[in-house]
């Protein structure tokens, strides 16, 4: 799938963004997480990681709006906790 940020084209496909995500330590404290192999990891490290950005370029909803459209499915954590 092709991309358009902040004037640049990124291609991203799920199987480079689960090869790019393998052995990668979660990070921690946030709210919606992408499950690959078992892993929770925060959209914005996965999506940070797959374009070589840092996670302070871009929002949260932008990551899991492209995340999601590449198949991905979103854990809301906060949804669990507020219950």
């Amino acid at each position: 799938m092709r991309i358009k940020y902040t004037g640049r084209i990124y291609d991203v496909q799920r199987q480079e963004i689960e090869k790019k995500m393998a052995g990668v330590v979660p990070e921690t404290g946030r709210r919606f997480f992408v499950a690959l192999d078992g892993v929770q990891y925060p959209v914005k490290q996965v999506f940070g990681k797959a374009l070589g950005l840092p996670v302070a370029a871009f929002s949260t909803g932008y990551a899991y709006n492209v995340l999601s459209r590449l198949g991905f499915q979103i854990i809301d954590r906060g949804a669990r906790e507020s219950k």
